[in-house]
């Protein structure tokens, strides 16, 4: 059957919008911030947090609630007997009556209790607001070591390809000398055994990189990295040195700090506040309520000639009951703020030990870079020397491959050294609570 041109393009349109619709791809050469900035936009943890800090808000308004009047209207219809024990006889006929009534009942005042129940739901919002940040916090610190990690598996590929090529120059050095009938033809197959691992050792090397590169795409919700080395991170940290370590006062001042900057220990601080404001609110639930009551009814047996009468009503409530059925709750506040802090202070222990830690990685890795690069540049004179008698007919092919695999190490050293101090300073931000673009 044909169909006309704008049902077909209705339908095409129907179709583009029901299509699933793809997040946009990530940028080439983008940073850390970058990354982290698109992660938290979509990834699941972080919806899951903001829906719960949005639900918190809703129950600020359930709470409020309270203040506002309540209203009934009920309309009825009714076919019955009206039969009494004077009447003579007994009549079995049904006769119809209408009746309709409106109810309105506002509390005026209520001695706090209301008050209480907000505050503490206030409360319950910034509890969310500091998970929230929190669930944040954990997703930047998992993406800035598996950041590092990236970068750690691209320079140690990098190596890797870069000592294939030098060994590989070197292999061809070696055939023309085997040709020349200057040196053995074992010196050859040697130097195509080194060729041949460090051909091994690339392809290792790469499925670390491609391995690294999708964990960390795994953890940030995104269908793959970008191609290209990912931009070093900069983390905007106090100058933290060795002597932290010994100095307690200093110590401390950090664990402050920390203790102020995490949200952990913010959503604590809220989660006692909202715990004793819903304490104060179960005390306060003895109090009575004063409260203004309306109603009006109409009613009778005819729609045409129906009764109307009304009345106001202004009264004071007491939650009697509440006497014997609150104490519980009060109990389970105070265990439960209790539990809290001792948490806290257990946290803050744990904390005490992290930042230390931290501080000796960072201060450990710095120290092994410039040991790492004078191992880089006096293997490098090795390597050359060792060339060089080999070519002039004064050394081993052995001795060669020693230096090339001791200046590989090395190379590697350099660039874990270099890294390390990267992932040290990223736990140590993390510890700290110094996470730069949640500032």
């Amino acid at each position: 059957m044909r169909q006309s041109l704008p049902t077909c393009l209705a339908f095409a349109l129907l179709l583009l919008v029901a299509a699933p619709t793809h997040a946009a791809e990530p940028p080439a050469n983008w940073t850390l911030d970058d990354a982290f900035r698109r992660t938290i936009a979509s990834h699941p943890n972080v919806l899951q947090a903001i829906a719960k800090s949005q639900s918190a808000r809703a129950q600020v308004a359930v709470a409020r609630n309270a203040w506002l009047p309540t209203a009934t209207l009920d309309v009825n219809h009714q076919e019955a007997t009206n039969n009494a024990p004077s009447a003579p006889t007994a009549s079995y006929g049904l006769n119809p009556y209408w009746q309709g009534s409106l109810q309105s009942k506002w509390i005026a005042w209520d001695f706090g209790k209301t008050t209480a129940n907000m505050d503490a739901a206030e409360a319950n919002v910034v509890v969310a607001e500091q998970d929230l940040r929190a669930a944040k916090v954990q997703l930047w610190s998992a993406l800035a070591q598996g950041w590092v990690a990236v970068m750690a598996a691209d320079a140690g590929l990098s190596v890797y390809q870069a000592s294939l090529v030098q060994l590989q120059r070197q292999r061809d050095a070696v055939r023309q000398q085997v040709e020349l009938r200057a040196r053995p033809e074992l010196d050859l197959w040697k130097a195509e055994t080194d060729v041949a691992g460090a051909e091994g050792d690339v392809l290792r090397a790469e499925e670390v990189a491609r391995s690294q590169r999708l964990a960390l795409a795994v953890a940030i919700a995104e269908p793959h990295l970008p191609p290209g080395p990912l931009a070093p991170p900069a983390f905007d940290l106090q100058t933290v040195d060795a002597a932290a370590l010994d100095d307690d006062a200093r110590l401390d001042q950090l664990v402050a700090l920390a203790v102020t900057n995490r949200p952990e220990f913010a959503s604590i601080r809220a989660r006692i506040e909202a715990l004793q404001r819903l304490q104060l609110a179960a005390e306060r639930v003895i109090r009575p309520n004063v409260y203004v009551s309306g109603q009006a009814n109409a009613g009778g047996n005819d729609l045409s000639a129906l009764a109307f009468n009304y009345g106001l009503t202004v009264g004071l409530a007491f939650p009697l009951s509440t006497l014997w059925t609150q104490q519980p709750y009060i109990t389970d506040a105070a265990a439960q703020i209790r539990a809290l802090a001792a948490s806290q202070d257990a946290q803050i222990l744990t904390l005490r030990g992290q930042i230390n830690l931290a501080i000796s990685s960072v201060v450990q890795a710095r120290k092994r870079m410039p040991v790492a690069a004078a191992q880089v540049r006096f293997g490098e004179k090795a390597l050359d020397a060792a060339t060089q008698r080999y070519k002039a007919g004064a050394g081993l092919w052995l001795d060669v491959a020693d230096a090339e695999s001791t200046l590989l190490k090395a190379r590697l050293a350099v660039v874990q050294a270099e890294l390390d101090v990267q992932a040290a300073v990223a736990q140590l931000a993390y510890s700290l609570g110094r996470i730069t673009p949640l500032q």
